[in-house]
């Protein structure tokens, strides 16, 4: 790994002598043949050792142009690594830093976001040209939004070599968190017509591009689906349903062009935004963030919304929902109701796919859920035809997307 390589993401030190970066660079590859670990994305909370993260952090305040740790700090200690969240892509984990200086003992929470590096159908099907890593993607987003005064985590660094810890990753700042935002769904709409009323080359985000022209996100979301649909497993009454949902929306590109697009999260839900202790909501995980049609954010959010607001009241989460939708319209500075129909179907048709891939393979539910998706994918089969089971499956949060999906398709396209 070169010098220039590791500091990618941050500013370079221009009063490095040569003699110091060859220091570097043995500095590094030294740590990497003692710390290295198998580059593979089963990750679990004995590959953040602590020991491992404590002299990533020291050789990159001795060596780099960046770092946590202030100059002279010392006594240097990782403590309480905790698993936050682990989805198919990525693993988060919270630490606490504690170092020493001039004598006085300092703490700091922190955040550390482990990323796979798969690289996803949008960018290897549609956009090859972009910057792939959703690290870097993440990185500079935050970086840029937080300047922007938008409310995001404070985020310190990206390390794109996977051979410190066995992935890249990004560490940030710990929030202090309250309460879910679901209890703030007006502020849930707000903040997210404040993303889209961004202006996006204000941001400078290097990272992403513009669609080519007023019809290409659509289009390219399109042709994402088709793919994922025709490479991935269904059961014959599911793949009917989104063979119908992919015909309807290939009729209706045309009509659907966007006039102005913006910054969008890409998985905008409540699940993805924190209440902090000073009563602020934040926005998190940012690796879907795209140029695109503001439409898309909102529709994907109406379901989430939609599900996870009241599971035992379905009423509540349907006038929740349309209530999301108009508090957000009052915030927005355009108009999004004439393309919002074909995003919510294209919002819930991509994570029903995605589902349905998995349950119709028990191996493939093993290798992303574990025993308990193993369980789910072999006795779906067994049990959806018989109202006790599906009153079962129907409890599954993941599961039940199934059912809501095939119910949308019908109440929504019934004309």
């Amino acid at each position: 790994m070169s010098y220039t390589s590791f500091f990618s993401t941050r500013e370079i030190n221009p009063r490095f002598e040569e003699n110091n970066k060859r220091i570097i660079n043995w500095s590094f590859q030294t740590f990497k043949q003692k710390s290295m670990a198998k580059s593979c994305f089963g990750l679990s909370e004995k590959m953040l050792g602590s020991k491992r993260l404590e002299n990533y952090l020291q050789l990159t305040s001795r060596y780099g142009g960046f770092s946590l740790l202030p100059e002279g700090a010392g006594n240097v200690r990782v403590s309480n690594i905790k698993k936050l969240s682990g989805g198919i892509n990525n693993k988060t984990y919270s630490f606490l830093l504690t170092f020493t200086k001039k004598g006085f003992e300092q703490s700091f929470g922190l955040v550390l976001k482990a990323y796979s590096e798969n690289i996803g159908l949008w960018f290897k099907i549609c956009h090859p040209e972009e910057d792939v890593r959703p690290y870097v993607r993440e990185f500079q987003a935050l970086r840029s939004l937080e300047q922007a005064g938008f409310p995001v985590p404070h985020v310190y660094l990206c390390e794109c070599d996977s051979f410190f810890l066995g992935y890249p990753f990004v560490i940030m700042r710990k929030e202090e968190v309250t309460q879910e935002s679901i209890n703030k769904l007006d502020s849930f709409a707000s903040t997210l017509a404040r993303l889209h009323n961004l202006e996006v080359d204000k941001l400078e985000i290097k990272s992403l591009k513009f669609p080519k022209n007023d019809s290409a996100f659509a289009r390219d979301y399109l042709i994402c689906l088709k793919y994922f649909l025709n490479e991935s497993r269904h059961y014959r009454s599911l793949k009917k349903d989104f063979d119908y949902a992919i015909s309807w929306l290939e009729s209706s590109l045309a009509d659907n062009k966007c006039p102005q697009y913006c910054l969008i999260h890409g998985e905008y839900h409540p699940g993805h935004t924190l209440i902090t202790i000073d009563n602020k909501l934040e926005v998190i995980d940012w690796e879907g963030v795209k140029i695109g049609d503001p439409a898309f954010d909102v529709g994907y959010a109406y379901h989430m919304v939609k599900l996870m607001y009241d599971v035992k009241n379905p009423n509540s989460g349907e006038k929740a929902a349309e209530r999301f939708v108009s508090e957000y319209s009052k915030t927005f500075h355009g108009d999004i109701h004439s393309r919002l129909k074909f995003y919510q179907i294209v919002g819930i048709l991509g994570v029903t796919i995605a589902v349905s891939s998995w349950v119709s393979n028990p191996l493939e539910a093993y290798r992303r859920f574990g025993y308990k998706g193993f369980a789910r994918a072999l006795a779906f089969p067994y049990l959806r035809s018989n109202r006790v089971g599906k009153k079962w499956l129907n409890a599954d949060f993941l599961v039940s997307y199934l059912p809501y999906f095939q119910d949308f398709l019908k109440i929504t396209l019934k004309e």
